[in-house]
Order: C-alpha cells, then sequence, then structure tokens
C-alpha cells in the first residue's frame, strides 16, 4: 500500500492536504462547540474528526505550523502510528500568558471595541485556519533489537561516548 487513506468520521471535517511542495499536511479542528479555549500553560485535546489508514511503514509526526507556533500554541505528543484507527486528536499546549481561543466566528465581524478587547486578553487562532501540520515519515521495521551488557556496549566506542546535554560544547 502507497496511499495513507483517511476518513471523516464528524460533519464538517476536513481531510488534510499537502501542497507539493510543503513537508506537511494541514491538519484542522473539529468540534461543535462554538469556540474552545485552552487555558494558559494547559494542554486541551483538540478533536479533528479524521482516522487514517497509514501503510505499515510509516508514521505522521505531528507539528506545529509557522502560523501556530508563533503564537506560543505548541504540540504536546507526536506521533499517529500506522496501527492508529481511531480519530485524530492534538494535544494542543498553550504556552503563553493568556487563554487561546479557537474561535469559529469572524473575530472582524465584531464590533471594534468588543475585538479589541478580545484581542488584548486572549490569543485568537481562527477555526477555519489549520492548527498543526502532519509529516509523513518513514519506519525502519527492517532493524531490529538486541540486547548486550554494558561491557558489550563499551566495545562499540562513539565520539561523544556517555556525555551528556551540553557536554559537545556546541
Amino acid at each position: 500500500m502507497d496511499k495513507i487513506y483517511f476518513a471523516k468520521v464528524k460533519d464538517g471535517a476536513k481531510i488534510p492536504q499537502r501542497d507539493i511542495w510543503n513537508a506537511g499536511m494541514d491538519i484542522y479542528p473539529c468540534f461543535e462547540e462554538d469556540y474552545m479555549v485552552i487555558p494558559p500553560h494547559e494542554t486541551r485535546l483538540v478533536p479533528t474528526g479524521i482516522a487514517s489508514v497509514i501503510p505499515v511503514d510509516y508514521y505522521i509526526q505531528i507539528q506545529e505550523r509557522g502560523s501556530s507556533g508563533s503564537k506560543g500554541i505548541k504540540y504536546s505528543a507526536g506521533v499517529i502510528d500506522s496501527g492508529y484507527r481511531g480519530e485524530w486528536f492534538l494535544a494542543t499546549t498553550n504556552c503563553g500568558n493568556k487563554p487561546v481561543v479557537i474561535l469559529k466566528a469572524d473575530i472582524n465581524t465584531l464590533p471594534p471595541a468588543f475585538k479589541a478587547l478580545i484581542e488584548e486578553t486572549m490569543i485568537v487562532y481562527p477555526y477555519e485556519k489549520a492548527l498543526f501540520q502532519g509529516i509523513v515519515h518513514n519506519v525502519h521495521n527492517e532493524l531490529t533489537v538486541s540486547e548486550i551488557s554494558s561491557d558489550e556496549l563499551a566495545e562499540h566506542p562513539s565520539e561523544r561516548g556517555s556525555g551528556k546535554l551540553g557536554s559537545s560544547g556546541k
């Protein structure tokens, strides 16, 4: 199988799409409410309304888009495995100090004073805009795993060795 299949499991869901020159497929939220709030420094699961069949030698890595990352919106988990058939949920973390509101209404249609108040107190992310992107990666199923002793491990030297974080000096 050399295709990824997507199914809409909720009305209004959007199938991920990718332009040929982009690495990632845009992934959109899909929920019934008029908005979803993610409080500061908290994570919420944002439903997408989609499920998938991914070939066994692949997985999809979820990453922020530039527009979500620049607003302090981060993805907190990361992999859709080939064996998963349930609805995709996007573990969305608000790293900022203001609530993030994924809003279905067009904020530009609100009275100017109300719009200004919302924009001062919240980070507004449009519902119709892709929240994250999915990047297809190859799983190396040809690799096997074997256990060895720590003495045998020492027989496989490397330039870094057991140097911890920051040990490279770069």
